[in-house]
């Protein structure tokens, strides 16, 4: 997309699409589908296993930085310092596209 104007806007269902398609639209994991049946605000607002998805700096959320973002790239240590394996487990990882997708959604405060 050459022109910025023709992007369009990246929306919470979308998120929710990319995350059900990497996931086969299973019930996967201890944590479950979080992103199901949750609205926008409640998703930002998640924590899984004590941590928040969301990074937050100066009230603005920051995607590179957040966990939901970085448990998607690859292993991480998680804010109570436990290891996770990258996400999604059991699945094909998510292309690099996906992710900077949900990254860029997060930067652009997560458009409901």
């Amino acid at each position: 997309m050459d022109n910025p104007n023709e992007a369009q806007t990246t929306r919470f269902p979308d998120i929710q699409q990319i995350l059900d398609d990497a996931v086969e639209n299973e019930d996967i994991g201890r944590h479950g589908p979080f992103w199901r049946n949750v609205t926008r605000d409640e998703f930002v607002a998640k924590v899984v296993f004590g941590c928040p998805i969301l990074h937050t700096e100066d009230g603005k959320f920051v995607g590179a930085k957040s966990q939901l973002v970085t448990v998607l790239r690859g292993p991480i240590t998680d804010c109570s310092q436990k290891p996770r394996p990258q996400m999604p487990f059991g699945f094909a990882a998510l292309s690099t596209e996906k992710i900077r997708i949900i990254s860029d959604w997060i930067d652009a405060q997560c458009p409901a």
